[in-house]
């Protein structure tokens, strides 16, 4: 049977997380006997690594040789980003909305139990959301009660003014938290994708122009919060968008 090589060229925990099922599919079809995932690779953090495909009871080990990269800005009506890739990779294990796939299980913190969180990082596009404003106004208008927001990670955040700060150690620990917690807000990023990946429903706030490609999972609430752009704003996403046509640069 053949070898297939992945070489994932995002470094984003959700990107190599949107991969995280192929693996299993390639070797559960016959079609491939051995999987490796490609040194060339790409890792936002070295964490991801490990948690991802390190712990993947599918992978047979890292190669320095080239591997099949696939990636699509589309979908169709009846399938998810992962079912889109799959087919990209000519696999088909005829499911659909896939979930992506983690082989970790984290510890559960009972002091975490009854508490309700925002995580306000985000690094790729998440909709036309400008601050924390827009997210406040909606917790506020469905009067959401938030126990404790997570600390600052990246120059990418927008946070809720008067919200307690709770932290994590490590990549792990957050995983914990995750599962520990009664209900966890995000936005339309790598949290969303690692709580599917633990089968943890979480509800995932966006604004708008976000494409639909990034709703995926279908143990997730997916709010549209609209969008709070000024002028300042809206220019200055025309200019990213015009020279990405020259620079390979993303909206985010």
């Amino acid at each position: 049977m053949d070898t297939l090589i992945l070489e994932i060229q995002k470094g984003g925990l959700g990107d190599h997380l949107f991969y995280s099922h192929i693996p299993r599919i390639a070797k559960e079809s016959g079609i491939y006997g051995r999987v490796f995932i490609s040194n060339r690779s790409l890792f936002r953090y070295p964490d991801y690594k490990k948690l991802v495909w390190e712990l993947n009871p599918y992978i047979d080990g890292f190669t320095d040789e080239k591997g099949i990269y696939h990636s699509t800005e589309t979908i169709q009506e009846d399938e998810n980003l992962l079912d889109r890739l799959m087919l990209l990779y000519g696999l088909d294990d005829g499911k659909r909305f896939h979930e992506p796939e983690l082989y970790y299980q984290p510890e559960r913190k009972q002091e975490l139990a009854d508490a309700v969180i925002y995580d306000p990082n985000y690094i790729s596009y998440t909709g036309d959301i400008a601050s924390g404003r827009l997210i406040k106004s909606w917790f506020d208008e469905y009067h959401i009660v938030v126990d404790h927001q997570m600390k600052k990670l990246n120059h990418r955040y927008l946070p809720v003014e008067g919200l307690d700060i709770i932290q994590t150690t490590s990549l792990l620990d957050f995983c914990s938290l995750l599962v520990s917690c009664k209900r966890m807000y995000c936005l339309s990023t790598g949290t969303g994708t690692i709580a599917a990946a633990l089968g943890v429903p979480v509800t995932v706030l966006y604004g708008t122009g976000l494409n639909r490609l990034y709703r995926h999972s279908k143990l997730h609430e997916y709010i549209h919060v609209g969008t709070d752009y000024g002028i300042k704003e809206k220019i200055k996403k025309q200019l990213i968008l015009f020279l990405s046509r020259f620079f390979k640069l993303g909206v985010s």
